[in-house]
């Protein structure tokens, strides 16, 4: 019995020993893969992460998602020239003009009959335009002209007023084509504006310009100005209104006659140089110009035909000009003048005087501007000039409406015989695209007086301009 009691004890013994002997190996072996998902090492796991697509992290995925954006951008942003051609700015106006006479025209000259006695006459003219950036540094601007006249062949042309390239480089600019400058701060009379041809068909009033071929720099600097030089050829020749035209001379200027004082005739090389400058109220400019005159003398003469004409010629000229204004809040005190050689015996031109505004008077929504300036010119040639030793006198009226109504009242009267030239404008907008423009001249001349050729030419003109 104990023998058998010893024998069980030790068998039981044996089968613990082998169960803990297994449960020790159990701890020692790898653990079944539905454990393994339990007890893997999360820095192994964060080394190759088994994630599904539900449970990715934002952050892992948002680099991938991100690069393809920010490169996909730049290649939309990448511009040729068709696509900034086609971003170009189209604009321009359509014009369909009348003029009245009251007067009947004559003629003073025997043996020349009147070919422009009518009372009225019509027009259309059209000046489209198109702008773009070639570059980001390169404008192009193109402004076209023309227009069709009922009764003067001379007033039925076109031009090209703008066909210019301008490049932009920090405080420098460069330009070549065909352009129009404008210099000059006075109302009655531009003398220094002396770079562009005037457009005398379309208006008397020497306000509309023609273009000029030129290659032009300027470097713009705020302490010390802007410095402009301009290089110039093939100068454009003053178009007079034909026979037919009204107003006329007495006698027609033939232009197949002209003569020019230069070997190069049109292709005369002119030059231009001016300094401008703004400070402490004061704006000026300082020019000299070298080259073809812009106003020809005129001189009796016959055409081929034998008859009576007058025959423009066109002298080299060297001039230098200073332009200025000063301004005190509502008052500007402005001037131009001039020094010329090369048209007779130098001599010398002025027009100087003031402008004063009146803002909203009386509380109201108008401005009023009154106007005094002299006109001296000193040459003693045969060059057109009308005004020579004249007042010039005005009113303006500045509607602040929606149709940006504006009138101009005015006259110059001759201060040595008292003749008088009246001039009235008015203009207002109509919606967006229209635009009325009215327009008066009158004559009161004195005998011997230049404006006596104008005497019976007083009109009321009335244009209807289409913009867009």
């Amino acid at each position: 019995m104990p023998l058998l009691y010893l024998g069980g004890a030790a068998s039981v013994l044996a089968q613990d020993m082998e169960e803990a002997d297994r449960e020790a190996r159990e701890l020692e072996e790898p653990a079944p893969e539905g454990v393994e998902l339990e007890l893997t090492d999360p820095d192994r796991n964060a080394q190759q992460p088994e994630w599904t697509e539900s449970e990715a992290p934002a952050e892992e995925e948002q680099p991938e998602e991100e690069q393809p954006e920010e490169e996909q951008p730049e290649e939309e942003e990448r511009e040729t020239f068709g696509d900034r051609f086609r971003r170009g700015e189209l604009f321009g106006y359509v014009d369909a003009q009348g003029r009245f006479f009251p007067q009947p025209s004559t003629s003073d000259v025997p043996g020349v009959p009147v070919q422009n006695d009518y009372w009225f006459n019509g027009s259309l003219a059209w000046e489209p335009g198109f702008f773009m950036n070639v570059t980001d540094t390169m404008n192009f601007e193109l402004i076209l002209f023309g227009r069709v006249d009922q009764h003067d062949r001379n007033r039925t042309h076109g031009d090209i007023r703008e066909g210019f390239f301008e490049l932009f480089l920090d405080e420098w600019s460069f330009g070549f084509g065909i352009h129009k400058v404008f210099w000059g701060v006075t109302e009655s009379r531009h003398l220094v504006d002396i770079i562009n041809q005037v457009d005398l068909v379309e208006d008397f009033n020497t306000d509309i310009k023609l273009g000029q071929a030129m290659i032009t720099t300027s470097y713009t600097n705020d302490k010390a100005g802007t410095f402009s030089l301009f290089a110039m050829s093939w100068a454009r020749h003053m178009v007079f209104p034909s026979p037919e035209g009204r107003p006329a001379l007495s006698l027609p200027v033939d232009n197949s006659i002209r003569v020019y004082e230069s070997r190069l005739k049109e292709g005369q090389i002119d030059v231009a140089l001016r300094w401008s400058h703004t400070m402490a109220g004061f704006d000026w400019g300082l020019s000299y110009f070298f080259g073809t005159a812009r106003d020809p003398q005129l001189y009796p003469a016959a055409n081929s035909a034998g008859e009576p004409v007058l025959q423009p010629v066109y002298e080299l000229i060297q001039q230098g000009g200073l332009d200025a204004q000063y301004t005190i809040e509502g008052l500007l005190l402005k001037l131009e003048t001039f020094v010329r050689g090369g048209q007779g015996p130098t001599f010398a031109a002025v027009t100087g005087g003031f402008e004063y505004t009146f803002y909203q008077a009386n509380g109201s929504i108008v401005d009023i501007g009154v106007l005094l300036e002299y006109d001296y010119d000193g040459r003693n040639n045969n060059t057109f000039v009308v005004f020579k030793n004249d007042f010039f006198t005005a009113m303006r009226l500045s509607l602040s409406d929606p149709g940006s109504t504006e009138f101009l009242a005015g006259a110059y009267i001759d201060s040595k015989d008292g003749s008088v030239a009246i001039i009235a404008e008015a203009s207002r907008r109509f919606g967006e695209n229209w635009k009325i423009l009215l327009e008066g001249r009158g004559y009161i001349p004195q005998p011997d007086n230049i404006l006596e050729v104008f005497r019976n030419d007083s009109q009321i003109q009335v244009d209807v301009e289409y913009h867009y």
